[in-house]
């Protein structure tokens, strides 16, 4: 495990050192405003990761010890919070890419939670333990990843490429390691890319045959699937100028490296 985690950071490292001298060229070559690829990919990207936010909250409401204190009322309050906000985003975003009617929003969030009800409480009888410890990781992943990468942006503040392109003028160029100034505006929000952080919390769905066993031996399919999703949405973000190849890069990564570390506390060999 221990050489994977090396091969895997030895990659990432060889990436950004690449990025840092072919962002601008990359991107020249692969910018297609029109792509419906990337669109799509802008559309659904994110999604996965409010559903997992969604399933996971849900679990951990499930599989908590009951007892009457003031705590237990406390941690109630901040789960319906959470799960409320988390199913909303999981609703909000087919509806707004797709321009859906605002009514599905409502009726799609209390779908999803739902739905993840009905599948953790299946899983509770015999896993309750191990679906526990995989929505600690995959919730405290999500919310530890949204604050990260946004806190990043604004204090980043670098330019889209797309801007550079409506502008006229590349001269607002920076390599991904040089902080400019506070965001002031969307199009300076490049680095990291958000949309590439919550794409890779897709990773969670490899934690899904620590608890449901008859999925247990299917790790490398779910691991298959999320590293194409990944891909997909990364490559999208470039396609659409909306990134830099390293910023997609190092947001992906944030969400890896929260979800190691966190599967390493939570998650048994």
């Amino acid at each position: 495990m221990k050489k994977t985690y090396k091969k895997v950071s030895l990659f990432i490292v060889t990436l950004l050192v690449i990025f840092t001298f072919t962002d601008l060229q990359i991107s020249n070559a692969l910018y297609n405003p029109t792509s419906k690829f990337s669109y799509l990919f802008e559309a659904i990207g994110e999604f996965p990761a409010a559903i997992i936010a969604t399933f996971c909250t849900v679990s951990l409401m499930i599989t908590r010890n009951k007892e009457k204190s003031i705590k237990y009322n406390l941690r109630t309050i901040g789960y319906i919070i959470i799960l409320g906000l988390c199913s909303f985003i999981g609703a909000l975003l087919p509806v707004k890419y797709f321009n859906g009617p605002k009514v599905l929003i409502p009726i799609l969030s209390i779908l999803y939670i739902y739905l993840s009800y009905i599948i953790a409480k299946k899983e509770f009888i015999t896993n309750k333990k191990e679906l526990r410890n995989a929505a600690i990781v995959g919730l405290l992943t999500f919310v530890v990843v949204v604050i990260t990468f946004n806190l990043i942006k604004f204090g980043w503040g670098r330019e889209r490429y797309r801007h550079m392109i409506s502008s006229g003028s590349f001269q607002g160029f920076s390599m991904w390691f040089v902080p400019q100034s506070l965001a002031s505006g969307n199009e300076f929000m490049s680095f990291p890319s958000g949309h590439s952080a919550n794409s890779a919390i897709m990773i969670w769905i490899t934690l899904i045959p620590t608890f449901v066993s008859k999925l247990k031996n299917k790790k490398n399919y779910f691991l298959a699937f999320a590293v194409l999703w990944i891909v997909m949405v990364t490559t999208s973000r470039v396609i659409i100028g909306a990134h830099f190849a390293s910023d997609v890069t190092i947001g992906a990564t944030i969400t890896l490296l929260t979800f190691t570390l966190l599967k390493n506390r939570y998650i048994s060999n």
